[in-house]
């Protein structure tokens, strides 16, 4: 799906917008969020599917959402909505690898700034940069770290 340059472009830079604002008011705009929405659509003229575009979408969305509802102070709606957009324009397999990374990168990140009393236990930290980075390596290469990982096990 790296095929078409402009794609990528406007998919890094809406996402530096969303890490941006999400850093500096702890909240993303709706605004940027459909923008990925469109991006996945034309995503599909290059070869996404729609199955897996809707799976994607529908994967990413759930896991958030069920991590909201176990504790709604840990994971906002912007998060929610940003995770179903990000997983519409991925696709499943790669929206999955991106919550993988994004997760992965978050705990790193925020267990670096608890054990340096940067932060507290209890303090929030925008979420959107770790996905956002999960997302960008999941988008340029996510295909081959999928394809190394399942040649692990056959």
């Amino acid at each position: 799906m790296v095929g078409n340059w402009l794609l990528a472009v406007a998919f890094l830079v809406i996402l530096f917008l969303i890490s941006w604002v999400d850093l500096r008011e702890k909240r993303i705009p709706d605004g940027l969020v459909f923008l990925i929405v469109v991006l996945g659509i034309i995503s599909l003229f290059y070869g996404q599917s729609i199955f897996s575009a809707l799976l994607g979408g529908v994967i990413y969305f759930s896991i958030l959402f069920l991590i909201h509802l176990a504790s709604p102070e840990g994971m906002g709606w912007g998060d929610i909505k940003l995770a179903g957009a990000l997983g519409f324009f991925l696709g499943w397999q790669e929206a999955l690898l991106a919550f993988l990374l994004s997760f992965t990168g978050g705990a790193i990140i925020g267990i670096i700034l608890i054990v340096f009393k940067i932060k507290g236990r209890r303090d929030p930290i925008p979420f959107a940069p770790f996905m956002a980075g999960g997302a960008i390596i999941a988008f340029f290469w996510g295909e081959g770290i999928i394809n190394w990982y399942l040649h692990l096990f056959y």
